[in-house]
């Protein structure tokens, strides 16, 4: 539980924290784990924003997932940024807390899958911007820039990727003849 997320130094421990989580989540909803890594870590800056209970205790929300009257569990108030008619405004809202990062993602998946106004979001058959784009439509955010920075922050996660995957290939390419 608690110990899941305890503020992360930076992107290396917040993507450590979320990895397998999100490729479940991923799994379930046919898109890239990067893709819903980048949406946590936008939601709560890398792990570093995380709403908190008023006792430091995590709500574990990583997807900005507000607590309406039909959620029966646990909610924690906040300040938060708000667009409306595209002026950015404080207001203070309730939002859902989850007892572990697994809660958090399984939640994020029945949130989406329960809500119909998501189901174009999720005919995105498996590409990862039509998803991204998808969810701003439905209104999953205010932010009109929304979709734009999950998919720059998902290209920075896959950039990264690619430079370790390359790096851990030409290791295993390289001529042990020191060695001998």
């Amino acid at each position: 539980g608690a110990a899941e997320l305890a503020r992360p130094a930076g992107m290396t421990e917040f993507i450590d924290a979320v990895r397998d989580h999100a490729a479940r989540a991923a799994r379930a909803l046919n898109v890239s784990e990067n893709l819903l890594i980048a949406q946590a870590a936008l939601e709560t800056g890398w792990g570093k924003k995380v709403i908190r209970h008023a006792d430091g205790g995590s709500s574990f929300n990583l997807f900005g997932i507000k607590a309406d009257q039909r959620w029966q569990g646990d909610r924690v108030a906040r300040q938060t940024v708000e667009y409306r008619n595209g002026i950015a405004r404080r207001e203070m809202a309730n939002f859902r807390s989850y007892g572990s990062l697994g809660e958090a993602f399984s939640d994020y998946v029945q949130f989406l899958q329960a809500n119909g106004r998501y189901s174009d979001a999720l005919q995105h058959r498996g590409r990862d911007e039509y998803f991204a784009r998808g969810l701003q439509a439905a209104g999953y955010a205010t932010d009109p820039a929304y979709a734009d920075k999950i998919l720059g922050i998902k290209a920075r996660l896959d950039r990264a990727d690619a430079e370790r995957a390359s790096t851990t290939l030409a290791l295993k390419k390289t001529p042990q003849a020191s060695l001998l």
